[in-house]
């Protein structure tokens, strides 16, 4: 098995091509991102997700011989670089301050399609910001088998490193897809999709048939939903909660309206 030749330089063309990542622009303008750390990269690889290259240590390499050997006999069919860098470099390359011993740079692939034209049970989130939630999010959608996020285009980078961090790996099992949530709504209200905006001056969500194909929209951890995505529902929820409690985090929010929807689903199927 031959590797290149080690790269110890961080003044190195390339590696500094690589740090441009760390910024949603230079990412969105190179159409690639970075996945850090062996349980992401090996992640990417067990669904396929098309890479570029593997940075790695001394030690990484060591320590996953045979996997570095089956890489290097998909390398050159997949055009994949397997390139040993210095710790020094992987350092650059890194997002967090603890040690890394591989990063992979991959390809975005194309997330602004719209999903497949029968929906039976989707999130789709409007002006999420913090990393953490559509992690968590994307986790939910993982657990429940119901597919991708459906993401607003003004919401956090969704190649954003803290966010594929926070999903532990399930990230490319359902990488969420940016869309044009008007269209989206209007598209699938049209086939009657139930549609129905998260809001505390809503119907419990108790009171709802949630077996139908329904999309829960949830908003903004701040100011909630916009008022004219809100009017493309057909119905407003709510989650039953105590007097003086306000709001929900908007992860545990999206998991309380999907696992109810399961929870009606798996009834139906057993009555």
């Amino acid at each position: 098995m031959r590797l290149e030749t080690t790269i110890t330089s961080v003044q190195n063309e390339w590696v500094k091509s690589l740090k441009r990542l760390h910024h949603s622009s230079d990412r969105r303008e190179q159409q690639k991102f970075l996945i850090e750390g062996s349980h992401l990269v090996e992640e990417a690889i067990a669904t396929g997700w098309p890479l570029d290259a593997i940075c790695f240590d001394a030690n990484w390499a060591r320590n996953n011989q045979g996997l570095l050997a089956a890489l290097a006999e998909d390398a050159s069919r997949k055009q994949v670089l397997l390139q040993p860098v210095s710790d020094a470099v992987l350092r650059r390359l890194s997002t967090t301050d603890s040690s890394c011993s591989v990063i992979a740079v991959a390809n975005q692939v194309e997330t602004l399609a719209l999903p497949p034209s029968e929906l039976s049970l989707a999130i789709a989130v409007e002006k999420v910001q913090d990393p953490g939630n559509l992690g968590g999010l994307i986790r939910i959608a993982v657990a429940a088998g119901i597919g991708p996020i459906l993401l607003s285009p003004d919401s956090v980078d969704p190649f954003n490193p803290k966010v594929l961090r926070s999903t532990a790996g399930q990230w490319f099992r359902a990488p969420p897809r940016v869309v044009d949530l008007f269209s989206l709504l209007r598209s699938q209200r049209q086939k009657n999709v139930q549609i129905l905006a998260a809001s505390a001056d809503g119907k419990s969500f108790w009171e709802y048939d949630l077996t139908v194909p329904t999309i829960f929209l949830l908003g903004n951890e701040g100011a909630g939903l916009s008022s004219d995505l809100k009017a493309e529902a057909t119905g407003i929820i709510a989650i039953p909660m105590a007097k003086g409690v306000e709001s929900l985090n908007v992860t545990v929010a999206g998991a309380l309206l999907v696992f109810e929807a399961e929870r009606q689903r798996k009834r139906d199927t057993k009555s």
